[in-house]
């Protein structure tokens, strides 16, 4: 049983980087001209691109929650062994996800003037 319920978490942790990794890629994605509309500068698209960033980060914010909750200690050895077995997995992270959410915010909201003045 404890090895069904450890492979579930696994593959919530896999879907939680999937989430990380598609926030990170769209910022670069948005930079290639052949995904951009004529209409739209190269700035402003980079810029509506944090919006999807951040979509992505509390999409896996909230995940990660769930996640917690999964591994979170009751009264049996068996949950707080899976705790233990996932305590590292969820703080680093719960800090990739925050780190992810400020840069999608960022980006959001002045990715115009980042590409204006690099």
């Amino acid at each position: 049983m404890p090895t069904t319920v450890a492979t579930k978490l696994k593959a919530e942790l896999c879907l939680i980087v999937f989430l990380c990794v598609s926030a990170i890629v769209v910022g670069p994605l948005s930079l290639c001209s052949v995904l951009r509309p004529g209409s739209e500068s190269l700035a402003s698209w980079f810029q509506r691109s944090g919006a999807i960033t951040s979509i992505f980060a509390v999409f896996a914010q909230y995940r990660i929650s769930g996640f917690l909750v999964s591994i979170r200690g009751g009264t049996f050895a068996e949950s707080w062994s899976l705790y233990h077995l996932f305590e590292t997995h969820h703080h680093v992270l719960s800090w990739v996800i925050a780190v992810i959410t400020i840069w999608g915010a960022l980006v959001w909201g002045y990715g115009d003037l980042f590409l204006k003045y690099a």
